[in-house]
């Protein structure tokens, strides 16, 4: 009985793995797509610098815009099935986030008679529209349709690069153009979402009384808000401190190599999204700890894999993806992918401790002990080392709040590092190194295979034996 309840709960991780596979990966490979668009199609560095500048302080805003509403949706709606509770549950969210983007808008105009911001309309529309589509999203994942969620997803990405290239290359509308390609796809993905699952319709009503669940979402939602201000501020302010120190231009030739971690970072989104409605049902289960061990160790087998081939796959390639002016970003694409996965083990594993618990508080004190260590490095290394000095602010950052976070969540689960894991240190290092070197693609190529069959000589035995039956399943196909 017990192996078959880990093998319908693996099972079920997995099935949601694949689902959210095809939705995120759909969208992430579109939106990669579209890099080389803008590259050639938006002149200037320092003009797509200033967009990504825009997109940063919407990223910035959500958690103030939203009040963390996305999270409390997922979290209070996954297996409530009470139509009373779920109606009161999504009135209150729906009711909380537009008045909280009624009084933002209101602000914005008074920002106006003051002074003047460029984009200043079009970074709100842009802001406004991410809010609601975030929220909208995480109720539909609550509410169980992760089909919608992942059509939705695929619809809104389509349509991004379909409206991207008619703005940028029929009509020649620059940045404006991406702007109006995000705020439009959003609003027609969410049109397609009320049409399929009736949220407003059926759940969402004015005069139903909501004081039942308000205080308890508020409790968890709230805490998040400082706690993702200050990640968002930690992973975002290298924008700002590479326009401060170096360059506009710079900041474009950044942000265009940073787009290329989307690939990395998709992978990571999908294990989030995968394993919190897991993480979250199984949280009380007899035996929590051995398989939350497991699912650590796999994941970082699966990230030090990911890192090491999308950093020489993207070497090996950067040449002709991007326009000759944003060259010299490819030189910090392993050290990015290195953030990337830093980052990951602290926000996609160890956050969720939090969440499963319902204690959000506790993940303030270690986000804003990270923001300021970032940001006082940041100050220190940029000016003297250039982007090597932002760099190394987050990879110092990350590892300070992955490590902060092992021994704080020991209070939720206690995990169990394989030795097989360790290997993977000395493994990822050489990957930087060989990186680093200006080699043939040939030379990267075989050191891409050796890497990744030091990796594949690590694997633990049970995950070795699952891959290659799965292999065989396939093949047998």
């Amino acid at each position: 009985m017990k192996a078959m309840e880990q093998q319908r709960r693996s099972e079920k991780f997995f099935k949601d793995f694949g689902i959210y596979s095809i939705g995120i990966l759909g969208t992430r490979i579109i939106t990669f797509l579209m890099v080389p668009v803008y590259t050639y199609f938006i002149e200037k560095p320092s003009d797509y610098g200033y967009y990504d500048l825009c997109l940063n302080v919407c990223m910035l805003l959500i958690p103030i815009a939203t009040l963390q509403m996305r999270e409390a949706a997922l979290r209070f709606l996954l297996n409530n099935d009470k139509e009373q509770q779920r109606q009161q549950i999504v009135t209150f969210i729906y009711k909380t986030l537009l008045g909280n983007l009624l009084l933002m808008s209101l602000l914005a105009a008074l920002a106006t008679t003051f002074t003047h911001i460029g984009y200043l309309w079009h970074t709100f529309a842009l802001l406004l529209s991410m809010s609601v589509y975030d929220v909208s999203c995480q109720v539909a994942r609550g509410l169980g349709r992760n089909d919608i969620y992942v059509q939705c997803n695929i619809i809104n990405a389509m349509l991004i690069g379909l409206l991207s290239v008619v703005f940028l290359v029929v009509f020649n509308s620059g940045i404006e153009g991406i702007f109006g390609a995000n705020i439009i796809s959003r609003a027609l993905a969410l049109l397609y979402m009320e049409i399929r699952l009736h949220i407003c319709s059926r759940y969402f009503c004015f005069k139903i009384p909501t004081k039942d669940v308000a205080r308890h979402i508020l409790r968890y939602a709230l805490p998040l808000i400082p706690a993702t201000l200050c990640w968002l501020i930690t992973t975002l302010s290298d924008r700002f401190f590479i326009r401060y120190f170096i360059s506009l231009e710079m900041n474009g030739i950044y942000a265009v190599a940073i787009r290329f971690t989307m690939i990395l970072h998709t992978m990571v989104l999908i294990f989030y999204q995968a394993w919190q409605e897991t993480a979250i049902t199984q949280y009380h289960s007899k035996d929590r700890d051995q398989f939350f061990s497991k699912i650590f160790n796999y994941y970082v087998f699966a990230l030090s894999a990911l890192l090491i081939t999308f950093a020489f796959v993207v070497k090996m390639n950067y040449g002709w993806l991007v326009d000759h002016q944003y060259y010299e970003g490819g030189k910090f694409i392993y050290l990015m992918g290195t953030m990337i996965a830093l980052s990951a083990l602290s926000s996609s594993y160890f956050e969720l401790a939090y969440q499963c618990a319902k204690e959000t508080k506790r993940t303030i004190l270690a986000t804003v002990l990270t923001m300021l260590i970032n940001i006082s490095l940041n100050f220190v290394l940029a000016p003297r080392l250039g982007v090597y000095g932002i760099i190394i602010t987050n990879l110092v950052s990350y590892s300070f709040l992955s490590i902060y976070r092992y021994f704080d969540t020991k209070r939720y689960f206690n995990l169990h590092i394989y030795n097989n894991s360790l290997f993977l240190i000395p493994i990822v290092l050489t990957g930087g190194f060989m990186y680093s070197l200006e080699t043939t693609w040939v030379v990267d190529a075989l050191v891409l295979m050796v890497l990744l069959g030091a990796i594949a000589t690590a694997l633990p035995a049970q995950l070795r034996t699952w891959i290659i039956a799965k292999t065989g399943d396939f093949l047998k196909r």
